[in-house]
């Protein structure tokens, strides 16, 4: 019951500020009192909800099964057997360690966004009992189980992940936060100022302000990505990966290898000129809460040790040696997807710039070499491959995708071709597997159309 009052705190401290300052307002009450009383107040009645849904909950488990009964007014009984499970998650913030407790959380392949089970403040001894029963062993003694192999992220590969985690909105997204619950409260004429006083300062301050914003918003971000992935490590098993990182917020993942639907290696704009990536898993049933903890196979990796990594890992994926590139007549295609949309910006902008007197808006003409930069690079590192049962897609948006997924875990593969790709004798390929709710979709354009019979023929006769 507590530990469910205080999760959601920080939402009840900001909805109490909101109010409190269009309360006192218009009242006598001052805002710091008026603020107390609300929060006491939001306070009282979540510890209330807490209480009465802690007092309907229970759960009772045995070996291969968990079995949950719960709600106030809508009764609901659930028992989830252990063939259903796609990974077993145990979290731990700094308050629930203070206390010797955890939260586990176990998914299945329904896929639904919330975990099917989510047992909050349970001590370690409860939730190894739990893991032991559905597993079928005991986990508590992992280091005497056979294993496979394993990877550390740490030392100076912390610090490099960190500094290219690519995270620089992250002070930005603060801010836009914090001037949204402010901006109502703010008179128009301190705003009519600050425009004018904006728009009044040479381009050269601004630019250096910006490059001030983007340097501390860099820094916030490497080190939150420090923090949150510390300690990362990945152990694998005969049947399962085990991920465990975080020093704040802990996190111990269970992943079934049978769940595993595709490896996907993602290389960001910064850290493919260093020759850096990461690593993800789609999970069969993954939901769409906590997405990324559940998907991380390894937050950074060296390229050049992708290969070793994965025969330790996950020998069952191939990083494949050969690759089909695409036709030299698609790159018109991604120049013009890339342009009309860029063009239509520009003129759009220049003639706001003509209408409303914005300066500078002249300088938006320069947005169409990033645009034929980005429209080159994803012609150039499409690609595909096919080896023996396993089907790799190369594609880029902004960061460039590796797709490795096996014939028997596709649940759809499409061919398709517009009236402009059938005269070319192009296709785009979308391989759908099982992962969220709505499935997961890769997709590949502009394909040459003997590539892509290829492929559709390496999938349409596997029995």
């Amino acid at each position: 019951m507590v530990f469910d009052t205080f999760r959601s705190l920080p939402s009840q401290i900001a909805l109490a500020f909101v109010l409190s300052i269009s309360f006192a307002s218009s009242s006598l009450i001052t805002m710091p009192l008026a603020f107390l009383g609300i929060f006491i107040g939001f306070l009282a009645i979540t510890f209330l909800f807490s209480a009465i849904r802690w007092s309907f909950f229970y759960y009772s488990y045995e070996p291969g099964k968990i079995h949950i009964r719960q709600g106030i007014f809508y009764k609901q009984e659930r028992t989830i057997k252990s063939e259903r499970i796609q990974s077993i998650n145990v979290y731990t913030n700094i308050l629930q360690r203070a206390f010797g407790l955890a939260t586990l959380q176990i998914k299945t392949a329904g896929g639904t966004a919330e975990p099917e089970i989510n047992l909050r403040a349970l001590t370690m001894d409860d939730i190894e009992r739990i893991k032991a029963e559905l597993i079928g062993k005991d986990t508590s003694d992992e280091e005497e189980e056979e294993r496979y192999s394993s990877r550390n992220l740490e030392g100076r590969d912390l610090w490099l992940a960190g500094a290219t985690s690519g995270r620089f909105t992250i002070l930005f997204s603060v801010l836009a936060v914090i001037a949204s619950q402010l901006f109502p409260y703010i008179p128009e004429s301190y705003i009519e100022y600050a425009l004018e006083e904006i728009v009044s300062f040479p381009i050269v301050l601004l630019v250096s302000i910006l490059l001030i914003l983007l340097f501390l918003s860099w820094v916030i971000s490497a080190i939150s990505f420090m923090i949150q992935y510390a300690r990362f490590n990945v152990k694998r098993y005969e049947d399962r990966l085990e991920l465990r990182w975080g020093i704040l917020r802990q996190n111990h993942v269970t992943v079934a290898l049978h769940r595993i639907q595709a490896l996907v290696v993602q290389e960001g704009l910064i850290r493919q000129p260093l020759g850096l990536c990461s690593l993800l898993i789609e999970v069969a049933g993954g939901g769409m809460e906590e997405k990324e903890q559940t998907s991380i196979l390894f937050p950074m990796l060296r390229m050049s040790d992708l290969g070793g990594f994965v025969e330790e890992i996950l020998p069952e994926y191939i990083i494949s040696s050969t690759a089909t590139a695409l036709p030299k007549r698609s790159l018109s295609r991604y120049m013009i997807r890339a342009l009309i949309p860029t063009v239509i910006f520009i003129v759009l902008l220049l003639a706001a710039g003509e209408i409303w007197g914005i300066p500078y808006t002249g300088l938006s003409v320069i947005l169409v070499i990033p645009a034929v930069v980005l429209a080159y690079s994803r012609y150039k590192d499409g690609m595909t491959a096919i080896d023996v049962d396993q089907l790799t897609i190369r594609y880029r948006y902004v960061n460039r995708y590796s797709v490795l997924v096996k014939r028997n875990h596709i649940q759809s593969l499409s061919v398709m071709a517009n009236p402009i790709q059938r005269y070319s004798s192009l296709r785009s390929i979308r391989v759908a597997v099982l992962s969220s709710p709505a499935g997961k979709n890769f997709t590949i354009k502009d394909v040459d159309k003997s590539e892509a019979d290829r492929i559709w023929q390496w999938y349409s006769l596997y029995e």
